[in-house]
């Protein structure tokens, strides 16, 4: 297989390649979203079930 520009797998693998991701010690607390009126008026018109 070529690819494009004379470049090789490896490159281009190192070109695109994800950063690390930190190790997880600890399960990460998310904070519950805010929502405006507006907001939950649009979510529950569009998701009647929720």
């Amino acid at each position: 297989m070529t690819y494009p520009f004379g470049a090789i797998k490896t490159d281009l693998e190192k070109a695109f390649r994800l950063p690390d991701a930190p190790p997880l010690e600890q399960p990460q607390k998310q904070d519950a979203a805010e929502l405006s009126e507006s907001e939950r008026s649009t979510v529950l018109f569009e998701h009647p079930g929720v």
